[in-house]
């Protein structure tokens, strides 16, 4: 189907991961040192994460898509144990 869904733009995307926790369906993770959307229908396409990127690296792209599916996003995060709201900030420690 066509709809809205988010896209990152990797080459602006510095892997802070402020998007990470303001993503509430948990479509985004942290991977090689950059966010990516992992799973299409978790993401909802309404861009919350949008705003919290610093260097403006997330938009909204009407593209084909998996449909968002709210029953299997409340599944996956009942599933999910809580992780501490820092677990993506090792992926910034660089040894100079």
């Amino acid at each position: 189907m066509i709809r809205d869904i988010i896209k990152i733009d990797e080459d602006l995307c510095n892997g802070c991961g402020l998007c990470i926790p303001n993503c509430h369906e948990g479509a985004l993770q942290i991977i090689d040192g950059k966010a990516r959307l992992v799973s299409e229908f978790m993401c909802d396409g309404l861009g919350a994460c949008i705003g919290y990127c610093p260097e403006g690296a997330i938009s909204i792209e009407k593209r084909k898509a998996e449909a968002f599916d709210e029953k299997r996003v409340m599944e996956q995060m009942a599933n999910e144990s809580s992780q501490s709201e820092l677990w993506h900030w090792p992926v910034q420690m660089h040894l100079i």
